[in-house]
C-alpha cells in the first residue's frame, strides 16, 4: 500500500464560524481519564481539544484528577467515573484512554464504551486494555479512531516492537484488519490509514523527535476528538488533526529547542497554525 505524504494545501479547514454562532455549533467532547496520580493526561486532552475548536468539553475523571482541571482548565465541565454513557449527546465524541490507568474500574468501563455507537478516539491504556480484552470488546457500531505508538500496537499485534518498527506500513494495515477503524501510528513519519476512503492511506512528513515526551500522546487526541466534533468526518479529522499536532510540534521546537520541548508547548501553538492554515484558505 502506497502512503500519500500530506500537503498542507491538501489539508481540510475548519469552516469559517457564523456571527450568530454558539458553542453548540461545534460540537461536544467527552475525554474518559484521568486515572488516580494521572489527572494530568486528562487535563492536556482537554485542552487540546478545546483549542482545535470543540464547542464544549466535558473530562471524565476518577475524583483526585479534579485538582488538574481546576487549575489548569476551568473552561471544561466535569463527570466522576465509574460513569455511565447513556446520557451521552447523540453527536458527542467520545475520547477514552489519556491516564486512565488499567485497573477493574477501566476494564468495566471500556466494556460498556465497547458496545456504544457514535464517534470514538481510542489511546493509551484504552489500546493496551483492548489488546487483552480483543477485538471482541469493540460490540457496537461505532466510528472510532485509533492511535497506538509502536509498543501499543505491538501489543495489539501480539509482535515485538521491533517487529512493528521493521515494517510500519504493514502493522497499520494488520491493526485495521485486526480490529477495523480508522488508525494512526505514531512515530517518526506518523502514518494514516482511514476506514472506508480512496486514497486512504498518508504519512505525516512533519513533526520532530522533541515530541518524544510525556502527555504528547494525550495532546493528539483532543486534538482529534475535537476535529470530529466539528467535523463530523473521520478522515478529514485524522488528516488536519496529525498534521496540526506535528506542525505545532515542530512551531515549539523551533521557538524552545527541541530538548526542553513540553506537551503542553504543542498545545501553545495549535492556534497559530489553524490561522495560518485559515489565511492560506483565504488568499486562495
Amino acid at each position: 500500500m502506497a502512503f500519500i505524504p500530506l500537503r498542507e494545501e491538501d489539508l481540510p479547514c475548519l469552516a469559517p464560524r457564523a456571527p450568530e454562532a454558539h458553542k453548540g455549533n461545534f460540537g461536544q467532547v467527552f475525554v474518559l481519564g484521568g486515572g488516580p496520580g494521572m489527572g494530568g493526561a486528562l487535563a492536556l486532552a482537554c485542552t487540546a481539544a478545546y483549542r482545535s475548536g470543540a464547542g464544549l468539553v466535558t473530562a471524565i475523571g476518577h475524583p483526585s484528577a479534579v485538582p488538574y482541571l481546576a487549575a489548569h482548565l476551568p473552561e471544561a465541565l466535569w463527570w466522576d467515573w465509574p460513569a455511565g454513557f447513556s446520557m451521552l449527546p447523540e453527536r458527542a465524541v467520545l475520547a477514552v484512554g489519556p491516564g486512565m490507568g488499567q485497573g477493574l474500574a477501566a476494564h468495566n468501563l471500556l466494556q460498556e464504551i465497547g458496545g456504544l455507537s457514535g464517534f470514538q478516539v481510542w489511546d493509551a491504556d484504552a489500546l493496551n486494555i483492548l489488546a487483552r480484552m480483543g477485538p471482541a470488546l469493540l460490540r457496537g457500531g461505532a466510528e472510532r479512531l485509533f492511535t497506538p505508538h509502536p509498543g501499543e500496537a505491538a501489543r495489539l499485534l501480539d509482535v515485538s516492537v521491533a517487529t512493528v518498527q521493521a515494517d510500519r506500513a504493514a502493522a497499520i494495515v494488520q491493526l485495521q484488519a485486526r480490529y477495523g477503524g480508522s488508525w494512526v501510528l505514531k512515530g517518526h513519519h506518523s502514518l494514516i490509514l482511514a476506514a472506508s476512503e480512496s486514497p486512504s492511506a498518508w504519512l505525516c512528513p512533519w513533526g520532530n523527535p522533541g515530541m518524544a515526551t510525556g502527555g504528547s500522546g494525550d495532546v493528539l487526541t483532543g486534538i482529534l476528538a475535537g476535529l470530529l466534533a466539528q467535523t463530523g468526518s473521520p478522515t478529514d479529522a485524522l488528516r488536519l488533526g496529525v498534521a496540526l499536532h506535528a506542525r505545532a510540534g515542530d512551531r515549539a521546537a523551533a521557538r524552545l529547542g527541541e530538548a526542553s520541548l513540553l506537551a503542553s508547548d504543542i498545545i501553545a501553538e495549535i492556534s497559530h497554525f489553524l490561522k495560518e492554515l485559515q489565511a492560506h484558505y483565504d488568499r486562495n
